[in-house]
């Protein structure tokens, strides 16, 4: 390449930047023309000898290469990029998963339209293949709602023949016959248009969400009410009775005080109450079911979103008002003249009833009698039960009081479910047996379930139970509460007192306090004085001598008999004395030399002890050389008593 294209090449690069728009090139700030004649250039310095024989692929310039990867590097990159992801399904899923729901929110009800044929014929194919795939998803609502339309039908028919039985037995039923036959309806017709007498009061329509009174409508003689108090009561009754008796997906239907009756017909998003007074007939159902569906398809989205605001609810006020419209009156009949068969016929039957009404009478005193008598037995059953039932409650709460003065029982429980009595709580293992106790109480055992869990009491004289058990206490040790402390007193050994300590710090919080200060040391006690005895013993040696000097043979004899006395008396009391002889030189020689000396010395004193019936085993030896003088004075006396072998003692318990 020529030094004049390098610098054109050089300044194309360097200039190529967002800002630098000269309105020759496209935006990206690179100058075509000079780039076509860069490339032009380029191509003339490619030398003819550079050329490939025929049968040889070409090479690849390198500098080409390198102007490839300038211009349209980005590109190649992000096409690799690209490339990898459609070629791997996974990234090719998650890459579609990202961008999938956006774009089926955007895309509005046109996705609907295109997925409809085709979901179409997938479920047509899945019926033609399992029609039983389709009976499962349709069998929880199809059932439901064939059960509810064959029990209203049922209902209906029932109710006809309830008044038809109810009034063909009497003065009324006789004249509705008479009226059937001179009209020719059927006397099931005619009864129920005399008996079913009602009138539709009040109508509330109730969002089921909220709670909240969507609409109200009254009948013009109906008596007033506020009907925000009615509907929150009505929906407090039904959220009631849903919680009490586990009525998820049920409702209230039916509600009656004296001769009032509310029916509630439930909805998706809305409940229906109508306060009916009479008698009304089934039927009436279906029309207050009928304009509750009306009403959600005319305004299925205001009460799907109902917020309390109830402005613009004309239409659904209107729908209420028709409900409160609904009533049926008695038919009238027209005053003809004076009965006179009727009146014949009443007489007849009236001395008919009146003989029969003679003999009834005789009969029912006689029945009402013996109801009587009944009635008394049951009652003093009944007295004698509910005393056996007191009494039997007053045992079970003279027991329950029982366990809960007794110390370490806790009663968290004490109830009487499905004819048992259930206690439960926390006991102590140390604590009185509650069947124990139960024996005595006068309560059937086999009623009575009980629930322990172990826990284990502060009071004072289970933690002193405890402390027996953990502790061990020797004979000449007595443990005792006293002002709701624990107190030990006595003697015993230094490893049990060391014991005593520790747990008396491992002591719970809010428990009785552990003063183990009066338990006299017994080694100290009683092997004190004999262990001072045997340490002042010191035997004396002559300078560089292995060997006591003359005159320690007494020493040596009262020193074993001393520590044979101790060894005695401590095995007396179960424990064991520990020997120490320790050996020591005066300053002069070597300090090794002097080391090996005391060591020596000491172990010579207990070949001698050993010779007067000391136990060897209980003895070790030591040697401290010069490094522990008796006396630092630098005179002959002070060296005579550095030249020694101290004796120590250390009383321990036996293993």
């Amino acid at each position: 390449m020529s030094p004049s294209a390098a610098e054109k090449f050089e300044w194309l690069f360097n200039s190529a930047s967002p800002d630098s728009g000269s309105g020759n090139g496209p935006s990206d700030g690179i100058d075509r023309k000079t780039l076509a004649s860069l490339l032009v250039e380029l191509a003339r310095t490619v030398e003819p000898t550079t050329a490939p024989p025929p049968d040889r692929p070409i090479p690849l310039d390198p500098r080409l290469q390198e102007l490839r990867r300038v211009l349209v590097g980005p590109e190649i990159d992000v096409l690799g990029r690209l490339r990898e992801t459609v070629e791997d399904p996974e990234q090719l899923g998650a890459a579609v998963g990202r961008v999938l729901p956006t774009a089926v929110a955007a895309s509005g009800s046109r996705l609907g339209e295109v997925l409809a044929p085709v979901l179409e014929k997938a479920t047509a194919s899945s019926i033609r293949n399992d029609p039983r795939v389709l009976i499962d998803i349709l069998y929880p609502v199809i059932v439901p709602a064939i059960r509810r339309s064959v029990g209203e039908k049922v209902d209906t028919t029932f109710q006809s023949l309830d008044e038809t039985l109810r009034q063909s037995l009497s003065w009324r039923g006789l004249r509705w016959r008479i009226e059937a036959w001179r009209t020719g309806r059927t006397f099931a017709e005619v009864v129920l248009n005399h008996s079913l007498v009602y009138q539709v009061e009040h109508a509330f329509l109730i969002h089921n969400h909220t709670g909240l009174l969507i609409s109200h409508a009254a009948a013009a003689d109906a008596a007033s009410q506020d009907p925000q108090l009615v509907s929150s009561m009505l929906t407090a009754i039904q959220d009631f009775v849903k919680d009490s008796f586990k009525g998820e997906g049920q409702a209230v239907d039916t509600l009656r005080l004296g001769d009032l009756r509310l029916w509630c017909e439930a909805g998706p998003y809305a409940m229906l109450v109508a306060v009916i007074r009479g008698n009304p007939p089934e039927e009436l159902r279906h029309k207050l079911r009928e304009t509750l569906l009306r009403i959600h398809e005319e305004r299925r989205q205001i009460l799907e979103a109902f917020d309390g605001d109830s402005s613009g609810l004309a239409d659904i006020e209107a729908h209420l008002a028709e409900c409160a419209a609904l009533r049926q009156q008695g038919l009238a009949t027209r005053k003809k003249g004076f009965p006179w068969y009727a009146f014949a016929l009443a007489m007849l039957l009236l001395a008919g009833v009146v003989g029969v009404g003679v003999w009834q009478y005789r009969v029912m005193q006689e029945k009402a009698q013996e109801q009587a008598r009944i009635a008394e037995e049951q009652e003093r059953q009944r007295m004698a039960e509910a005393a056996r039932r007191a009494a039997e409650l007053q045992r079970w709460s003279d027991y329950v009081d029982r366990l809960r003065a007794q110390p370490g029982i806790v009663v968290t429980e004490s109830a009487e479910r499905d004819g048992k009595f259930i206690v439960a709580g926390l006991r102590d293992p140390l604590a009185a047996d509650p069947k124990a106790l139960l024996d005595g109480s006068g309560v059937d055992p086999a009623r009575v379930v009980s629930r322990w869990q172990p826990y284990q009491a502060l009071e004072p004289e289970f933690v002193l139970k405890r402390l027996e058990v953990s502790l061990a206490p020797p004979p000449s040790v007595a443990l005792s509460v006293v002002d709701g402390r624990i107190v030990a007193t006595g003697s015993a050994t230094p490893l049990w007192i060391s014991r005593a300590r520790q747990i008396s710090r491992l002591m719970p919080a809010g428990g009785p306090q552990f003063d183990y200060s009066q338990v006299q040391d017994i080694a100290e006690s009683l092997l004190g004085d004999l262990r001072k005895s045997i340490q002042s013993f010191e035997i004396r040696f002559d300078t560089n001598e292995s060997l006591p000097a003359p005159g320690q043979e007494a020493v040596l004899d009262h020193l074993a008999a001393s520590i044979n006395e101790l060894t005695g008396l401590a095995a007396s009391l179960r424990m064991r004395a520990r020997i120490r002889l320790t050996g020591h030189s005066d300053d002069t020689g070597p300090g090794t030399y002097n080391l090996s000396l005391s060591i020596a010395r000491a172990g010579a004193v207990l070949a001698l002890l050993k010779k007067r019936g000391v136990a060897a085993d209980l003895i070790t030896i030591g040697g401290a050389g010069q490094l522990d003088p008796l006396d630092q004075h630098d005179s002959d006396s002070a060296r005579s008593l550095n030249r020694r072998v101290s004796v120590a003692v250390r009383i321990e318990d036996e293993p």
